[in-house]
């Protein structure tokens, strides 16, 4: 009866071994097949505005039609620059450079009322099913589906559950909620979903707050602001109030960050030209102020509701004021956008308190903010860092940012204060759901490593999420544009497990990847690369070391045992009295690692024994059933997985991971890629 149990028992054990394995890829379906479909919302002008009569794109503006206005105005700049620059002179400019550009720009153009003005123009495709039912010839797969974050969202939820939402952003705010409505009720019939999650980029965030302002939150499970809008863009409101001026400082920032500090310094003490134009805009803006106001900018963009939502709260009232006087429009008309524009306002004033009702209802409410880019250099408010098109305090929900290049106040303290003394998140709507991601520009999306997996998180997470809940991804990020990877912004090289301290623990863990071991995730990779070269090597586990020991990188090169790092100590000490009790006392830490790893390797002998003792008894029964053949122990090959913000590592096996480096191949004998 005896061998029969045992033989029941290890096929009892087969069995549910091969049930668990069957069961593991069920499990990673059924979390696919359980997450909600995700609608993105997209920006101002990332679907194209076309002429249906004609199939001609309007906006975004074809680069044609661009270089054809400027090669029109571009006589009367010239008769401008060879004249005394009097106010007539100056009038002659605007008399015929506006015509051009409201040329330009009339067909996106609005009614006084705020209605649309030419209805045959629409957006140039909308297809409101999902990136699986695309054609991948179709212009809407071509120009939206090739976008990283969708990209991103579709490799976290499926092609079938990834629905994008193009805006016609001349329309209010309000009027693209009642069709968000509709969106969100046809996603949860077409895929049998009790909840869709709704992400809004850019001027999205702003419909994504209406749409929650308006409906509530019955039919979504998330809202994830990203770069968004939703609290309005400070130099559109002072625009909106007449603060109209050229920044050059800020043209230089700009310039700098687009191509480069090196060739820009070269191109302006060859040609002189923010010289000679920056005060010709200013003279252009004091002879003429008005005109491009009353003529040009309030029929442009003055009757649109949709330009208007980036006006922010405080400087709403200022900016009606400024704005409503100048419109050649009947009272009739001035009432009736006025109505529009104050629906949303109310709405825009009272975020806040709808995102923070949202997740009092159960839902999961994430903001990410980038930031340490220069803002269009236009306005007073040029000064503020931004994402080169939002301000960070707009992008966040009102964090406190020091203006750009500088910092904080060191009076400036707490766990919400970014590492770089930039941003303070205490002061936003949600400091615990917002994070802030460093150097990357407005909408700057690559799906090539970890930055879209991070949205994709926030997107998707079944269970309420803050800045503390993932390591990887803490309140505070950096993006690295020529790597495309996402990590954390206080992220010392060498701390692999982020615990904010270079030690052992990282050597080893970087060790176990270079030996193939123990993968690192793509952010520890980047941690563990001590050399910058994109490669995870041996070289870099000798490199942690280093900085642990207090050792000069250049041993990093050669090998390590406790008897080379004594003496390297010893020969950086000297021989003062002082030096001579530093090396005693390292002498006597080496020989109590020694002992510790004397008992460490009996512990192992004993625990040698006693697998083998188990070993030799489970084969006398095997053999007692008969049927089964003996067998041994697998050796291990692969490492047992491991936590890496908890694991620990002992004295003794630091001098085992330490003679283990010396006894590594060469570096690029076992690379791994970042």
């Amino acid at each position: 009866m005896k061998p029969v149990s045992l033989k029941r028992a290890l096929s009892l054990l087969l069995a549910v071994v091969l049930a668990a394995t069957l069961f593991i890829p069920t499990l990673a379906a059924s979390d696919n097949a359980a997450a909600d479909p995700i609608l993105i919302i997209t920006g101002f002008s990332q679907y194209p505005l076309v002429d249906r009569d004609t199939g001609k794109t309007v906006f975004g503006i074809p680069n044609e039609d661009i270089v054809n206005a400027v090669v029109e105005v571009l006589p009367a700049l010239a008769t401008l620059l060879a004249s005394g620059k009097t106010q007539a002179d100056y009038d002659a400019l605007c008399d015929a450079a506006l015509p051009v550009v409201n040329k330009l720009f009339e067909p996106v153009a609005c009614n006084p009322d705020g209605s649309v003005k030419h209805t045959n123009v629409g957006l140039g495709y909308q297809y409101p099913e999902a990136y699986a039912e695309y054609g991948e010839n179709s212009e809407a797969y071509e120009n939206q589906f090739s976008n990283a974050l969708v990209q991103g969202a579709v490799d976290a939820v499926g092609a079938d559950k990834v629905y994008v939402y193009g805006l016609d952003w001349r329309l209010s705010p309000l009027e693209i909620a009642d069709e968000l409505q509709e969106w969100i009720l046809h996603i949860k019939e077409k895929t049998g979903s009790d909840k869709v999650s709704v992400a809004g980029i850019s001027m999205g965030g702003v419909m994504l707050s209406t749409y929650v302002a308006k409906y509530g939150t019955e039919h979504i499970s998330h809202i994830t602001m990203i770069s968004s809008a939703f609290t309005g863009l400070e130099y559109i409101g002072a625009l909106f109030t007449g603060d109209i001026s050229i920044d050059p400082q800020g043209v230089y920032n700009m310039l700098t960050q687009a191509i480069g500090k090196d060739t820009l310094s070269n191109i302006l003490g060859a040609t002189g030209i923010l010289e000679q134009a920056l005060p010709l805009v200013d003279d252009l803006l004091a002879h003429c102020g008005d005109r491009i106001y009353t003529e040009c900018l309030i029929p442009v963009f003055g009757y649109n509701p949709g330009i208007w939502s980036f006006v922010p709260a405080d400087s709403y009232a200022s900016a009606k004021a400024y704005m409503f006087k100048r419109m050649d429009s009947s009272d009739t008309e001035k009432a009736a956008l006025e109505s529009k524009l104050d629906a949303y306002h109310e709405i825009q004033t009272n975020a806040e308190q709808t995102l923070k009702a949202a997740k009092a209802a159960g839902v999961n409410v994430a903001i990410v903010s980038n930031y340490n880019f220069q803002m269009p250099p236009v306005s007073t408010v040029s000064k503020l860092t931004g994402d080169s098109t939002i301000e960070t305090m707009h992008t966040s929900g009102y964090a406190t940012c020091a203006e750009f290049g500088k910092t904080l106040p060191d009076s400036v303290r707490g766990k919400y204060v970014s590492p770089d003394q930039i941003i303070d998140a205490s002061t936003c709507y949600l400091p615990d759901e917002t994070w802030f991601i460093k150097n990357m520009q407005h909408v700057g999306f690559s799906n090539a490593q970890n930055q879209c997996k991070f949205y994709a998180w926030l997107m998707t997470s079944d269970k309420p999420i803050t800045v503390n809940s993932n390591a990887d991804y803490p309140q505070f990020l950096l993006y690295n544009s020529e790597t495309k990877v996402l990590s954390p912004l206080g992220m010392q090289r060498g701390d692999v497990n982020f615990d904010g301290a270079i030690d052992l623990v990282d050597a080893r863990m970087t060790l176990r990847h270079a030996r193939t071991l123990a993968p690192l995730s793509g952010v520890a990779k980047e941690a563990a690369d001590m050399d910058a070269n994109s490669k995870i090597t041996t070289t870099d586990a000798k490199l942690i070391m280093c900085v642990f020991l207090g050792l000069s990188e250049s041993n990093a090169n050669s090998t390590f045992s406790v008897d080379s790092i004594q003496e390297t100590v010893s020969s950086a000490v000297g021989g003062s009295a002082a030096d001579s009790s530093a090396g005693s006392a390292l002498s006597g830490i080496t020989d109590q690692l020694s002992g510790i790893g004397d008992q460490l390797s009996g512990i192992g002998d004993q625990l040698s024994g006693i697998f083998g003792g188990l070993q030799n008894q489970l084969s006398e029964g095997v053999s007692a059933v008969g049927e089964l053949p003996s067998f041994t122990l697998p050796q291990e090959t692969t490492a047992p997985t491991e936590d890496p913000l908890t694991e620990t590592v002992t004295e003794a096996e630091t001098a085992e991971s330490v003679e283990a480096v010396e006894a590594e191949p060469d570096a690029d004998a076992a690379e791994s890629t970042v």
